[in-house]
């Protein structure tokens, strides 16, 4: 039994498969180029309210990179993932959609997307947002920064590489696929170190990001994944963590680009309930 009504059930999942077909035509990596504003927007785990400030207040804005996380943690998952995905069909171009590493069956298990489409849709339908994350691309290249949700590979050395990785990918099961949405950037280290995260996901250190950014001709990575009050910039302030959502009790970040000049955008749980406060 669905908690939705069937009208309702009904319009999302259309949306969902509509989705799907515009990402399936999509490359994995998206080579957006230069737009003169750009908001960022890292790990929202259904905190649609983040979702909905954004297109109100940045709307006008060239662009908007959506890093990846719409759903687990919290339990409006498919209300946030409705919003993007309505927006990002009315106009390809300008929203950036990427996959995160909550977009796969290996976390939808535990952190409790799967149990809310059960609740809200019934669980024969789940199937229909695993084939949506299969096809989501993995990262962009926006006025030369490569946005992803994780960062780089050990095996990654050209932007090539992520152009030619496969879709539909449900897990994924491809290396490079698996570790540039769930490795993580670490300053003080060096080369590619085993992550606390377990098997397969790596830290990357300073030395091998500054190689891969100076081997194809990037300015830096603009990625999410990673719990931050906001935000959080290393390696030089070449690699800037965005995280935007709520359930950690801190504030979520909105990262915009104006001109190539960055500012933070501070959204705290006052600002989200009363609009004055940022």
């Amino acid at each position: 039994m669905s908690s939705w009504p069937q009208e309702r059930r009904d319009s999302l999942l259309e949306l969902v498969r509509k989705s799907r077909e515009a990402f399936s035509s999509m490359k994995p990596l998206l080579r957006v180029g230069d737009r003169s504003r750009v908001a960022f927007v890292g790990d929202t785990h259904g905190a649609y309210m983040v979702t909905k400030y954004v297109f109100e207040n940045f709307s006008d804005y060239d662009a908007i990179v959506f890093l990846g996380d719409y759903v687990d943690r919290e339990p409006y998952g498919l209300e946030n993932l409705e919003i993007i995905l309505s927006r990002f069909l009315e106009n390809k171009d300008k929203v950036i959609v990427l996959r995160g590493n909550h977009e796969s069956p290996l976390t939808n298990e535990y952190y409790g997307f799967r149990a809310e489409v059960r609740e809200k849709l019934g669980d024969e339908n789940y199937k229909e947002f695993v084939d949506l994350f299969s096809e989501m691309p993995y990262a962009a290249i926006v006025n030369d920064y490569l946005c992803v949700h994780g960062g780089i590979a050990r095996n990654l050395k050209s932007l090539q590489q992520i152009e030619e990785l496969k879709k539909p990918d449900i897990i994924p099961e491809d290396e490079i696929a698996f570790e540039i949405l769930w490795n993580d950037p670490r300053e003080e280290l060096d080369g590619f170190v085993p992550n606390i995260r377990g098997e397969g996901t790596f830290f990357y250190g300073k030395d091998v990001t500054l190689e891969f950014l100076k081997e194809n001709s990037l300015k830096g990575i603009i990625r999410g994944h990673e719990v931050a009050d906001g935000f959080r910039s290393e390696i030089d302030e070449r690699v800037i963590t965005v995280f935007s959502s709520r359930y950690h009790k801190m504030r979520a970040g909105i990262l915009l680009q104006d001109q190539g000049k960055f500012n933070m955008v501070y959204l705290d749980e006052e600002f989200l309930l009363n609009g004055d406060k940022s």
